[in-house]
């Protein structure tokens, strides 16, 4: 399985995800989910992973970057209905393997938002109205999000945000896991990826928050 998460910070847009994935027999924990398209956007992918690079791959051509996020939505519903049909015309809607993208950039007017969409529905985008958005395995995540995020974070907090998502989602659920990849972009910052230094320091500083939250159950003897 798969966990990607987007964020709207004051400064920018993060984006994250693991790098886990599972098949009955094998597994492999350097498989990249999330994609740059072009300098102020990027789509993240979760489901069957062979299927979802082919089908990145076949509907990336010919994407117009420029005009803006929203129009970047209607242009990757168009293509991903025309190519989902044609891949599984053969097989009933609902019995049909499932994708679904996460999709962040910038508006015309250099407004951050954040789409999901997926092959259920026809890629039918759908807009964040939290600020955040998950796609995979996004319970656990959505539950800290909720509790945690505000629209005034910063790209360094929502990173180190993100990865306490994704650790925390790892813990508990054996399908994500392997590397944390972190990215971010604004209007004016191309898309970059953290260093895996980086995503280490906060990887430790995920475990820190976690001991601290339950050592308040645990208090030391005061006697």
């Amino acid at each position: 399985m798969t966990l990607v998460i987007g964020l709207k910070a004051k400064n920018g847009i993060v984006i994250a995800s693991d790098s886990k994935a599972s098949a009955e027999i094998t597994s492999n924990d350097t498989v990249q989910k999330i994609f740059k398209l072009g300098d102020n956007s990027a789509i993240g992918i979760a489901g069957d992973g062979g299927l979802a690079m082919y089908f990145l791959d076949q509907i990336k051509e010919g994407l117009n970057h420029g005009t803006g996020v929203l129009d970047l939505a209607e242009q990757i519903r168009k293509k991903g209905k025309e190519k989902f049909n044609d891949f599984f015309e053969h097989l009933d809607p609902n019995k049909r393997p499932s994708l679904s993208l996460l999709l962040t950039g910038y508006t015309k007017s250099k407004e951050p938002e954040i789409y999901t969409l997926n092959s259920r529905d026809n890629f039918v985008p759908r807009k964040s109205v939290t600020g955040f958005e998950c796609i995979g395995v996004p319970y656990i995540a959505d539950y800290l999000l909720n509790r945690l995020y505000e629209f005034e974070i910063d790209v360094d907090s929502g990173q180190e945000l993100c990865v306490l998502c994704i650790q925390e989602t790892g813990s508990q659920d054996t399908s994500v896991g392997g590397p944390t990849r972190v990215f971010s972009f604004s209007s004016t910052q191309s898309f970059k990826e953290l260093t895996s230094e980086k995503v280490a320091e906060l990887r430790k500083k995920a475990d820190q928050y976690r001991v601290a939250q339950k050592s308040r159950f645990y208090p030391e003897d005061q006697d």
